[in-house]
This record gives structure tokens, C-alpha cells and sequence, in this order.
């Protein structure tokens, strides 16, 4: 990852502090990425509407050609359609009014799958019949796994709706103490949520099947090799605010405690950001430490540090 143009450098204050946050922060992602990060690229290859790319402490607009790396966050607009692409013939699709945290779907983090869908449609193939791994999704308090062929993803209020469109997969209950497993094979609809055993249907509902994103009815060629060799330059990276990652702030514990170390310095230098931050604090409560610590000093003598 690299850091802000030289040409968005400016001589004020609050720019130069802006750039001196990504600079911290770009290092600490450049010192804990895992493996996965030595793959090439993930490209948007297919771009209609508007979608948006937080990487580390600023955002820009996701344009067709645009390079995106492991744990970058993807939002998209109302109405819009966003496409990714792998090297090895995976890709990913994005429905209106979409959050995903990226990571190759082959890839693995300490707790579950790289590729975290926080809310909205996701559609996931590949375009070989078998590129030699299985791929996996997570989301609020479930994994999709093992997954070979084509699935839909949709997911509201930490309600799920799987469908199988071609291959297999099983789904994996997260939530504590469950040992929910279900195998899923092409053709199956699952639907499940919070406190809701999962229910397996043999074709989607009429209601789904309605509200399915018009791209996602189609299969989409691949577009990878028109963007491989190009070099598509971030024209408007700047700081995002408060609203631009509530949801994520507010994810489930083990998504959103991560963003600690991504965004401690920006809670300490971004006034707006930390008040907000402060003003929910019962939403993601781990935050605490950072905006408080005075709370948790002993004998006035700070605390030894600790991995949140």
C-alpha cells in the first residue's frame, strides 16, 4: 500500500496531520498483513453507479481499473453495481447498498475467512470450472464455506438468504454454543438470522427472486486482462468521517476490534471523529480504552498496554 500523491499534499496543518496518520497507519498494515497480501491485486473491472474504497485512514471513489487490497472496505450506492476480479479467475459482485471487507476468497484469517460481508448482495464465482481452492464468505455470526460453483449472498439485519445458484458449499453457525452445519447444493435456498434455525428451501422464494439485482441474472465476462497492465491513479483520496464507518464501528465484536489499531490515531487527532466515537460508545465499547485511559491508569501510573 502506498501513501497519499505528492500532489494532495498540502502546506496546512490539518493536511499535514492527515498525511502523517496515513503514514503511521500504512506502516502497522505493512507490518501485520498475512500471506494473502502477496497476491496480485483484486481490479474492479465492472463499475456502474457509484462505490466507495476506505483504506486505512482516508477514502476515494472506486473507478473501473482501480486496484484493491486485502482489508480494504467497499461501499456501495443505491442502484449501483460493482464487479472484482482476481488473477486466477475468482471475482466478486456487489448489489446496491453493499459493505464488504476484502480478502481473496481462497485466503484465511486467524478466525475465518478473509472475504467479510457486512451487509447487502454479493454474488461470487470463478471463471475456471476449478482453480484449486475453495473459497469462503463470512458475515454476522456465520460462515459460508467450502464453496465450489456460483452462490448469491444476501444480507439485511443480520438476516441471511443463500442461494446456490451452481455448486456446493456448507454454511457454519458462528453464534455461541451453536453447532448448526448445513451442506448446500446447487439449487438450494437457505434462509437464517439471529436466534433462527436455519431453513433450507429447494428453489428461492418469489420475493427474492424480485428483488435480485438485474447483473446478477447474468453471467458477466471476464474482464481481468483489459485492466491487468493498466495503471488507474486514485484521483480523490481524502479523510473519511464518522458516518462513512458507523456500520463497520458497530459490527459484530470480532469485525469491529479491529479498526482499534487502524484508527487510534485518527480518534486522538480527528475531533469530529472522536466525539462521535464517544457519543456511541455503548455500541462499540472496546473504544473506551483509547478515548479514556486516564479510566485506566493504576496508582497513577498508566496500565501496561493490551491487544484489544
Amino acid at each position: 500500500m502506498s501513501s497519499l500523491p505528492v500532489s494532495t499534499i498540502s502546506s496546512s496543518s490539518a493536511r499535514g496531520r492527515f498525511l502523517f496518520s496515513c503514514v503511521i497507519v500504512v506502516a502497522l498494515f505493512a507490518s501485520t498483513r498475512s500471506a494473502c497480501a502477496t497476491r496480485p491485486a483484486a481490479i474492479v473491472t465492472i463499475l456502474q453507479g457509484n462505490a466507495t474504497v476506505i483504506r486505512a485512514v482516508s477514502e476515494f471513489s472506486a473507478i473501473e481499473g482501480v486496484r484493491l487490497l486485502p482489508d480494504d472496505l467497499i461501499r456501495t450506492d443505491k442502484d449501483s453495481f460493482l464487479r472484482i476480479e482476481y488473477e486466477d479467475g475468482t471475482w466478486i459482485e456487489l448489489g446496491p447498498d453493499s459493505r464488504l471487507e476484502l480478502g481473496h476468497p481462497a485466503d484465511k484469517r486467524a478466525k475465518g475467512p478473509a472475504l467479510y460481508l457486512l451487509s447487502g448482495w454479493m454474488k461470487i464465482g470463478c471463471a475456471t470450472a476449478d482453480n484449486g481452492a475453495k473459497k469462503s464468505i463470512a458475515s454476522t455470526g456465520m460462515d459460508l464455506s467450502d464453496i465450489s460453483g456460483t452462490f448469491i449472498i444476501r444480507t439485511v439485519d443480520a438476516t441471511h438468504m443463500i442461494f446456490a445458484e451452481q455448486g456446493s458449499a456448507r454454511w457454519m453457525d458462528r453464534e455461541p454454543h451453536a453447532n448448526d452445519s448445513v451442506a448446500l447444493t446447487r439449487g438450494d435456498f437457505l434462509i437464517t438470522g439471529k436466534s433462527k434455525s436455519p431453513e433450507v428451501l429447494k428453489r428461492p422464494p418469489p420475493d427474492f427472486i424480485s428483488a435480485l439485482p438485474v447483473e446478477f441474472r447474468d453471467s458477466l465476462p471476464v474482464r481481468y486482462a483489459q485492466f491487468a497492465s493498466r495503471n488507474v491513479v486514485i484521483k480523490d483520496q481524502h479523510a473519511f468521517a464518522y458516518a462513512d464507518v458507523e456500520q463497520w464501528l458497530d459490527a459484530e465484536p470480532s469485525i469491529r476490534r479491529q479498526f482499534i489499531p487502524w484508527w487510534r490515531h485518527k480518534a486522538v487527532q480527528d475531533e469530529a471523529f472522536r466525539a462521535s466515537l464517544d457519543h456511541n460508545l455503548s455500541l462499540h465499547p472496546e473504544w473506551d480504552r483509547v478515548l479514556h485511559p486516564e479510566k485506566y491508569e493504576t496508582d497513577g501510573a498508566p496500565s501496561a498496554p493490551t491487544n484489544q
